[in-house]
């Protein structure tokens, strides 16, 4: 590459650096100013008592309602990925491929799209206002990806070598979890991170079917706390936003080799 190109490609990555810190940079300094505003500004004081704001009852129990729902999303998409992956990379049935993008084809649907027959049934099932209610839909829109994602994984994985463990005397069902699954780990850690940063950003199911206030994951939360009673607390927004991105950040620091590792080797499948 010649040097001018390179000179302008360190540029545009620079400007794109800046443009994504402006907004972090404004949140961090609102977050220790009790006097914030919409206009970024050195604060005159710094505190933490947006901090001790963002730790009270009501955002720590959005915080709680957060993880629930988005652990247990991710746990239920990956085993049942991990489960309907398997036919569909070493089994030959009539439909398959169009069966597994279908799946992929309905996951492209706009969720807004079927989000009040959703609603309508959950309803019927006395499940509205129920973490489950939520945790359904997103695993059900979960789904697709971890399926395809996991079938890639079992496809780069011979087949010889669950026909010798079959010699050896082992059932179908004990060379899957034995000899499959342990090398697909890094690709069900792909599959569980995705699904988890999936569930954690999602506004619309939660605001749509959880009405109570104690029920409600932060993504929600920060909605609502916008102009209650009438007052903008900036301040306590920004701390609440931040409290928000440290958990995505942790479980991406705790699976980031399991990621590097699951990506190469799909890319290499």
């Amino acid at each position: 590459m010649r040097y001018p190109e390179t000179i302008a490609i360190h540029i545009i990555l620079m400007l794109i650096f800046i443009f994504t810190l402006i907004p972090l940079s404004w949140l961090f300094l609102a977050s220790v100013d009790t006097a914030a505003s919409p206009t970024a500004g050195i604060p005159t004081r710094v505190t933490m008592e947006n901090f001790y704001g963002a730790f009270s009852e009501r955002p720590l129990r959005w915080i709680l309602n957060s993880l629930l729902i988005a652990v247990s999303t991710a746990t239920l998409v990956t085993f049942l990925a991990t489960m309907g992956a398997y036919p569909f990379s070493r089994m030959s049935f009539f439909g398959k491929y169009f069966l597994l993008y279908g799946f992929v084809f309905l996951r492209v649907i706009p969720v807004s799209t079927f989000i009040l027959p959703v609603y309508l049934i959950f309803v019927k099932l006395k499940l509205l206002n129920t973490h489950l209610s939520v945790i359904l839909t997103l695993s059900i829109l979960g789904i697709p990806f971890s399926l395809l994602l996991l079938k890639g994984f079992y496809d780069t994985i011979p087949i010889t070598f669950e026909e010798a463990s079959w010699i050896d005397g082992c059932s179908k069902w004990k060379s899957i979890f034995c000899i499959v699954l342990p090398q697909c780990g890094p690709g069900l850690a792909v599959a569980w991170f995705m699904t988890f940063m999936f569930a954690w950003g999602e506004f619309l199911i939660p605001f749509i079917l959880l009405r109570k206030m104690t029920l409600m994951p932060l993504s929600v939360g920060i909605f609502t706390t916008y102009g209650e009673h009438g007052v903008v607390n900036y301040g306590l927004l920004s701390s609440m936003s931040l409290l928000y991105a440290i958990p995505p950040i942790l479980v991406y620091f705790f699976v980031q080799k399991h990621l590097v590792k699951g990506m190469v080797g799909y890319i290499k499948g």
